[in-house]
């Protein structure tokens, strides 16, 4: 894959030649495809299968890599909690920030580009262990007329998790003044499960008249989230049609609302998210990251494609995203005041003493001064009683 399409570079076995199996180990079916049945052959076939037992073992190991890199990874996700990344300057611990309940992370992305598909590929991920016959759980629109996602929606990830969840809102407009005022909403007051998105377009004047999931049930009371981090869903597609068509408004929205200061954490923008690439080519992909990244501004490190493939490398991609969005988002929590006033009272001791270190040497030098005085002193009146 491309930039970010698996945090330990490429997985793509290029350099395993095609075999057949000569060993009695069976090879895992995710992998059987990179040991192809070669043409037959009448003679020296003792040296032919020593070669594709090499070929076989090599995709059996490789195999074998990227399965302990998805349980790490996985494994990571399951038990991760808030404060689990941080990394404090100045000494600081997890104890010395104000620490989500959740880690929300929140998507974001103009209509078609896959946010609800995302959520349930995310999901599956780990349903493949939990649940395998689980259903999706975010309604995906079936065409382009569909309204999209009217209501925002949390979801935990995994299923039943206390510690990491993602909302899946409406599609961005094409207007970026639009999309600028239900972004700083968002960003600046929290993001709450069940509300209503409303908006100046044709879809919010369809929905004027419904109440928000969480008004309709009087006793259910949605909490109210701290936006963490941002992942910025795009259709790649989408992209490459608009770059082949030279479509820059279409670019220019996508930079403008990417580039808006809400979205960013700190110093740190969305993380991007290209989807729909098993549709498109390798050079395609790459094509369509590569201009993202220059439009964006951002290092392809921070772009990850993600089609629709259901495989471990596409698995291992999604987790090396949530990862990057984990650890971005713990590297701007608020710190506590109670540290701040503390390492403030460390600084003012530590100047004090200081000072009081440079007065007393001072002193010091004073009394030395004065003592070598004082000998002078006597020194000359007996030299004049002499």
């Amino acid at each position: 894959m491309g930039g970010g399409g698996g945090g330990d570079g490429d997985l793509t076995p290029t350099s395993i030649p095609s075999s057949p199996s000569c060993s009695s180990e069976v090879l895992p079916p995710e992998f059987v495809e990179y040991v192809a049945v070669p043409p037959a052959s009448d003679g020296e076939e003792s040296d032919e299968c020593c070669a594709y037992d090499h070929a076989e073992e090599d995709a059996l190991h490789f195999g074998r890599q990227l399965q302990d890199h998805l349980r790490q990874a996985k494994e990571f996700i399951r038990r991760y909690k808030p404060g689990d990344c941080i990394e404090g300057a100045g000494g600081a611990k997890a104890g010395d920030y104000i620490l989500p309940e959740i880690t929300t992370l929140l998507l974001v992305g103009p209509r078609g580009a896959g946010k609800s598909t995302l959520v349930n590929r995310i999901t599956r991920v780990f349903d493949k262990d939990d649940d395998p016959f689980a259903p999706d759980r975010a309604q995906v629109s079936g065409n382009s007329k569909s309204n999209g996602t009217a209501f925002v929606r949390e979801y935990p990830v995994p299923r039943h998790s206390t510690a990491i969840c993602i909302y899946d809102t409406q599609s961005l407009s094409n207007n970026p003044q639009r999309n600028f005022k239900t972004l700083q909403k968002w960003m600046a007051k929290g993001i709450c499960h069940g509300e209503i998105v409303t908006g100046d377009t044709e879809e919010g004047n369809k929905t004027k008249g419904i109440k928000p999931l969480g008004n309709q049930i009087s006793f259910l009371h949605c909490k109210t989230r701290k936006v963490n981090f941002v992942i910025f869903v795009v259709d790649g597609v989408s992209i490459l049609e608009a770059i082949e068509s030279n479509r820059r408004d279409y670019i220019e929205v996508l930079h403008e609302t990417f580039k808006h200061p809400f979205l960013s954490i700190g110093d740190d923008k969305p993380v991007v998210v290209v989807t729909h690439g098993d549709r498109l080519s390798i050079l395609q992909r790459a094509h369509v990251q590569n201009e993202l990244a220059d439009v964006l501004g951002i290092p392809v490190q921070q772009i990850f494609d993600i089609p629709g493939a259901d495989d471990c490398q596409t698995d291992l991609a999604i987790l090396d995203m949530l990862r990057y969005s984990i650890q971005h988002a713990e590297q701007n929590l608020p710190i506590k005041l109670s540290y701040l006033l503390e390492v403030h009272w460390r600084e003012t001791f530590k100047n004090a003493a200081e000072r009081l270190m440079a007065l007393d040497a001072i002193i010091e030098a004073t009394i030395i001064f004065l003592c070598i005085v004082i000998l002078l002193l006597r020194f000359s009146d007996k030299l004049l009683q002499s």
